[in-house]
């Protein structure tokens, strides 16, 4: 689903997955979006964040908020770059976000790389549920997975934005990236540890 108030560019970018032999749903701003989603459960996204009727944001937390639609992957299209604070209160609702104007190849990087790691992660969990793993454990390990995927991700675009100098002068941003580096480091160990210990079972069971 292709999110934006703007006729021109929903349309545009409509085209632009549509070329890919992507189906998409296209809605002109926050309302329609949400009367759609009432409906119909898209595999992902585009999320606009300024709209004049309800803003992106407004709309994520709906989203996030609705059980059928929580696990649907949002990307974030913005026209400006996010900042350290904003990543650090919305990154665990984000898969991904982009900068506009959004190319094509950009676009279609984004999508590609966020299903070929649907793909692993739907691999690996359903081994891990015919190993008998309690379905806690799998919730869990799929919340820690995408977690540190997206502050990886939210990460690297910031620090390529917020140069050394930049980070020296502006004391707080630094704290910032310094809480999310850390949050990243917490729980990449708890993912690890996870990990090890499902693909643990999933060996002795084979």
């Amino acid at each position: 689903m292709v999110v934006d108030d703007e006729p021109d560019v929903a349309d545009l970018l409509s085209l632009m997955l549509e070329s890919q032999g992507y189906e998409v749903i296209s809605a002109y701003g926050g309302n329609e979006c949400l009367e759609k989603l009432e409906h119909e459960i898209p595999d992902l996204i585009l999320l606009d964040l300024i709209m004049p009727d309800i803003d992106g944001w407004e709309v994520l937390e709906r989203i996030r908020q609705d059980e059928r639609l929580k696990s649907v992957f949002v990307i974030i299209l913005t026209a400006k770059q996010l900042t350290a604070e904003v990543v650090q209160k919305k990154a665990q609702y984000i898969t991904e976000y982009l900068v506009k104007p959004v190319t094509k190849g950009g676009l279609i990087s984004a999508i590609e790389t966020i299903v070929s790691y649907s793909r692993k992660l739907n691999e690996f969990t359903d081994a891990a549920e015919r190993s008998g793993i309690d379905q806690a454990t799998i919730d869990r390990y799929i919340e820690l997975d995408h977690q540190v995927g997206t502050y990886k991700r939210l990460y690297t675009s910031l620090i390529q934005t917020l140069t050394r100098k930049r980070l020296e002068a502006d004391g707080s941003a630094k704290n910032t990236m310094d809480s999310i580096n850390q949050l990243i480091s917490l729980r990449e160990r708890d993912l690890t540890k996870l990990h090890a210990e499902i693909e643990e079972q999933i060996k002795a069971d084979e």
